[in-house]
């Protein structure tokens, strides 16, 4: 009796470690969804019908708000293990696309997303693009090669003046990459679905480190060279708010 009860205690050890192994290598890749939320401080930016105030005291309403977001990569805390999404080019649009999926991530925790606003300079100046980058979508100049990284359009009302804002950002020189601590690791090998939700405050283009006063800068980017609007952006515009 007490052999058998010794025998059928040794194989329940050895289905549990045995259990307890396949679930640590079950996951050998998994999905990620980006989901991106467009704010205006703590609200959430609507258009044409909510008027918000700057960081210089102006009011303004905005009715078209688009940029591009790409090379999108997780990376491990010690920086051995990186993903980088293939193809990365994602057209965020208030009103239209505002999430997107990293596809087959390998195992691995993941503590932090690097992703650039704006096109890379090869792409930038390729007329062969599909997708987020068809110029159906109305990112592209109809001047010159390339892309708007960002634009946005709306109205008003400063201390001396009213009027429209007309923001489209684009160059090379404006490509600017960020790099983002996750609030929560993303572990692949225990869990092979995750969401991240980042939220990007327009308000922060007007802030830091350039404040903006719509009576003297109400439209810009339209060249080439370096804007202000790229500095702000590439400061605290797009944060990570929550893994699950």
């Amino acid at each position: 009796m007490k052999r058998i009860a010794l025998h059928f205690l040794i194989c329940t050890l050895a289905v549990f470690l045995l259990s307890g192994c396949s679930n640590s290598d079950e996951y050998t890749a998994g999905n990620v969804t980006v989901e991106v939320q467009n704010m205006v401080g703590s609200e959430a930016l609507q258009l044409e019908t909510k008027t918000y105030t700057s960081p210089a005291g102006d009011t303004y309403s905005v009715s078209n708000f688009k940029y591009y977001i790409s090379n999108v990569k997780l990376i491990s805390q010690d920086g051995q293990r990186v993903f980088i999404e293939p193809d990365s080019y994602h057209l965020i649009a208030q009103g239209g696309k505002t999430a997107f999926e990293l596809k087959d991530v390998p195992a691995g925790v993941y503590t932090s997303l690097e992703m650039a606003i704006g096109i890379d300079q090869a792409r930038n100046h390729s007329t062969d693009q599909y997708g987020d980058l068809d110029p159906s979508n109305e990112m592209a100049w109809d001047w010159d090669t390339g892309y708007k990284f960002l634009t946005l359009v709306g109205a008003y009302s400063g201390n001396t003046k009213t009027g429209n804002l007309v923001f489209h950002v684009g160059g090379d020189a404006n490509y600017k990459t960020v790099t983002m601590n996750l609030p929560q690791a993303v572990d692949i090998r225990a869990k092979p679905k995750y969401n991240l939700t980042l939220q990007a405050d327009v308000n922060e283009l007007f802030g830091g480190p350039n404040l903006i006063d719509f009576d003297v800068m109400n439209t810009g980017g339209h060249g080439a060279g370096p804007s202000v609007l790229a500095e702000n952006y590439s400061n605290g515009f797009l944060k990570v708010t929550e893994v699950k």
